[in-house]
């Protein structure tokens, strides 16, 4: 099925991303956010490896017309973007990703010969580019079109694949008893995404919700104080429910249940429970 079809795929905020790992997931903190939506179509390194081949002929950078569906729709690829919703953005965030991974690669410049990223391969063809990347590897040209293409194929869609696994569903520790915790952050180019903000977004309104309950804990059972309560009350019924759309528009757009924090992750569930008196604290209120 592809991720482009289906009710879901016509909700709002939801992307049509693929995703990577097997058919079996086990998802710890399951239905909190985003019950309703099914499970992003998985891609293998073989899928990859053939959406890969496709892009040789014209070679990179990569248009909407001659990428395909999958590609850009990788939720690595839409993580990276800038404007996900976007089908030019997501674009463009494969054609920098796809640069990056030729540019680290340590086999020479074959592959960026073969990929039209070398100096002066822009615009030739993929016969002229072949004859260029068999000399650059000392192979006749036959050999390195049967032998060594389909092995650079390879090794990149498994480098796509690797990478991908990085924004698949991680099981990590439980928030159950954790306080996020984490250095100053800073802000560099490449925080400049929908991921990054949103996520940005989402502690903003943990931390202030917390600051609400903190309020209303502190004044409650105060004499005079009675309509600050209520007040600081409302306002963190308001903080929670915006917390709650946040995260739910985070599990639509990247399919996780787990909210980053610096090298932490904490289950969109468990958010809710940092917020929480203890059941020890509980039991002395009584």
């Amino acid at each position: 099925m592809s991720a482009t079809t289906g009710p879901a795929a016509r909700e709002p905020g939801y992307l049509p991303l693929f995703d990577a790992g097997g058919e079996e997931e086990f998802d710890p903190w399951p239905g909190w956010a985003a019950p309703h939506l099914p499970a992003h179509p998985k891609v293998t390194i073989e899928r990859l490896e053939a959406e890969l081949r496709r892009l040789l002929k014209p070679g990179l950078p990569a248009t909407a017309r001659t990428v395909g569906d999958v590609l850009p729709n990788l939720r690595s690829v839409v993580a990276r973007s800038v404007h996900p919703y976007d089908p030019v953005s997501r674009v463009d965030s494969l054609n920098r990703l796809l640069v990056r991974m030729l540019v680290e690669r340590d086999d020479g410049s074959a592959a960026r010969i073969l990929f039209a990223i070398a100096k002066g391969t822009r615009g030739t063809t993929l016969t002229a580019r072949r004859g260029m990347a068999a000399r650059a590897l000392s192979y006749e040209v036959t050999h390195f079109r049967k032998q060594i293409e389909p092995k650079l194929l390879e090794e990149l869609a498994t480098a796509l694949y690797t990478d991908l696994l990085r924004y698949k569903r991680r099981v990590r520790r439980s928030a159950t008893s954790e306080e996020p915790t984490g250095d100053t952050p800073s802000i560099t180019a490449d925080d400049f995404t929908h991921e990054e903000e949103l996520v940005s977004r989402i502690w903003q309104y943990v931390y202030g919700w917390r600051a609400e309950l903190i309020a209303v804990g502190r004044l409650e059972g105060q004499p005079g104080y009675e309509s600050q309560v209520e007040d600081h009350r409302r306002a963190a019924a308001q903080k929670e429910a915006g917390l709650r759309a946040l995260v739910a528009e985070y599990s639509r757009s990247y399919g996780s249940p787990l909210v980053p924090q610096g090298d932490a992750e904490y289950s969109a569930e468990g958010l809710a429970r940092l917020l929480q008196p203890s059941p020890k604290d509980a039991a002395d209120d009584w």
